[in-house]
């Protein structure tokens, strides 16, 4: 009998230990939960105390989070992120932003800006992107050695902001993108594209102002003839007495000299 009774009191303890587990399992749960929903509800009222700004190299990060016209003292979760990138993107030089709340108060501002691709000569000067986007010339940290487009004509429309879809214009961007691919260094010797008013043209080189007619299409295939020109009979000779560069006919450089 007392066998019995000692096996029960033996029996109980395990179930007794197993229920206060249970017991202090669920508390622990409990006390997560609250705590978490304790954070939470203090995140909701935390205003912004910190905006990081990425990605910038000619507009100041001081810009940035002045565009984004934040209101003062309103909780993070609460901002309208959609309206603080169309802030940002009413400067001409963003052409995309992401904004992302980083808990517990930052705002972490990723912009990818314009580069110039000329600058475009037009009663004032200003900057171009290679997708006709008119961009204001302004000082900055950021220095471009990009070529002049002169000669627009008086009545195309510049609009900051805004793209530039004069064909002529477009057509010296397209010059531009070809002139990169064929070299760096033929990209850097020209130095102005000048229009004039539908007609052909002329590029001038950077050291020597040798003008070179270009003409109208095909711009890659011209710069390709142009760069294997350049390489061979500009770069190591003298070029006082060449007058022009004619590109404009299939397969060959006709090349005008002052003595002849």
């Amino acid at each position: 009998m007392e066998n019995e009774q000692l096996n029960i009191e033996f029996d109980e303890q395990p179930q007794q230990h197993g229920k206060r587990v249970y017991v202090y399992f669920a508390l622990l749960i409990m006390i997560v939960l609250t705590a978490f929903g304790m954070k939470s509800q203090w995140q909701k009222h935390v205003p912004v105390r910190q905006v990081s700004v990425e990605g910038v190299s000619v507009i100041s990060k001081d810009e940035i989070v002045r565009l984004m016209k934040l209101p003062p003292n309103v909780p993070m979760y609460e901002l309208d992120l959609t309206a603080l990138q169309q802030n940002i993107l009413t400067n001409s030089f963003v052409e995309k932003v992401v904004i992302q709340r980083d808990a517990p108060a930052s705002l972490r501002v990723k912009v990818e800006e314009r580069k110039p691709a000329a600058i475009l000569l037009s009663g004032e000067l200003y900057y171009i992107a290679s997708d006709g986007t008119v961009l204001p010339y302004i000082a900055s940290s950021e220095t471009y050695d990009i070529p002049v487009i002169s000669g627009v004509d008086s009545t195309s429309v510049v609009k900051m902001g805004q793209k530039l879809f004069n064909p002529d214009v477009r057509e010296a961007l397209e010059i531009i993108a070809a002139l990169k691919a064929a070299s760096d260094e033929l990209f850097h010797a020209v130095s102005e594209i000048r229009l004039r008013k539908g007609h052909d043209l002329v590029l001038y080189s950077f050291e020597s102002g040798i003008p070179i007619i270009f003409g109208k299409g095909d711009a890659v295939k011209k710069m390709v003839k142009l760069d294997a020109f350049w390489q061979k009979f500009v770069r190591n000779n003298e070029t006082k007495d060449i007058q022009y560069i004619d590109i404009r006919f299939d397969d060959q450089v006709v090349v005008s000299r002052k003595n002849s």
